[in-house]
């Protein structure tokens, strides 16, 4: 009886139940989502974008959530951060700077923030006479980038999109990623 439970409980070990997963890690996953927005020709504004809020020594960066294996490959959950490489009043001054015209630029007292936020205001208010959902949009895309980078400090994260998806296989040089759509994705801290 006991040798008939022991070759019971030897039937189910580990052993047989072939190799293991290797999961990539984070810095392989981080690799291969970083090669896909590189490469792919249709994230240049995107690409520009991170850029203008990150700065020159900025960088987006991936934070991964969940791994799940399926067939071969592997859906990875992340969320997306700017590493700001300026402060976060830097970053609005630029991103402000790119929404007014040139000629309306170039008339403006002082080409800082304080004198971009009082053109967008000035703005607004037009707006508001001749086309107020769109007045509407841009005042709240104006207070989610004021609240999300005026006070953040260069070298914080600012997480500007989140539960996205990508699948990740195997190639000969390391982790392919490809972007899946995501029903629960949303985006945070970026302009509408």
């Amino acid at each position: 009886m006991i040798g008939s439970i022991l070759l019971a409980v030897q039937g189910c070990s580990r052993q047989e139940a072939g190799p293991a997963i290797a999961f990539p890690s984070d810095a392989q996953i981080h690799k291969a989502l970083q090669t896909q927005f590189a490469q792919d020709p249709a994230n240049e504004a995107a690409r520009q974008l991170v850029r203008t809020l990150a700065g020159e020594r900025g960088a987006l960066r991936y934070q991964v959530r969940q791994v799940i294996y399926r067939q071969g490959a592997f859906e990875t959950r992340y969320d997306a951060a700017l590493h700001l490489g300026q402060p976060g009043a830097t970053s609005l001054q630029a991103l402000y700077g790119t929404m007014i015209p040139q000629a309306e630029r170039d008339k403006l007292p002082a080409q800082d923030l304080a004198g971009y936020e009082a053109w967008l205001q000035q703005h607004l208010a037009g707006l508001d006479k001749t086309d107020a959902p769109q007045a509407q949009a841009l005042r709240a895309t104006l207070q989610v980038l004021g609240e999300c980078y005026r006070n953040a400090a260069e070298g914080s994260e600012v997480v500007v999109m989140q539960q996205l998806a990508a699948l990740l296989s195997p190639e000969r040089s390391g982790w392919f990623a490809e972007k899946l759509p995501a029903a629960g994705a949303s985006v945070r801290c970026l302009p509408v």
